[in-house]
């Protein structure tokens, strides 16, 4: 239902979702929301439980994009 990614080059994926990704329309969950001390974190959890594999494929396009462009 999920996977987890971590990030190469990211060291806050809280940032990277919130200022980037949602208007790139792409959702995942930054990995610092399941770390009891909040700190930040460089890993995404991403849920594939509806999506279809075009729509993954195209978050993933997406993802990419804005990390090639940092």
């Amino acid at each position: 239902m999920f996977v987890w990614l971590r990030l190469l080059g990211v060291s806050d994926s809280h940032a990277l979702i919130t200022q980037h990704a949602l208007s790139a329309k792409v959702l995942m969950v930054p990995g610092t929301s399941f770390l009891p001390c909040g700190s930040s974190s460089a890993h995404v959890r991403a849920s594939f439980s509806t999506a279809t594999p075009e729509q993954m494929d195209e978050a993933l396009r997406r993802l990419a994009n804005i990390l090639r462009h940092l």
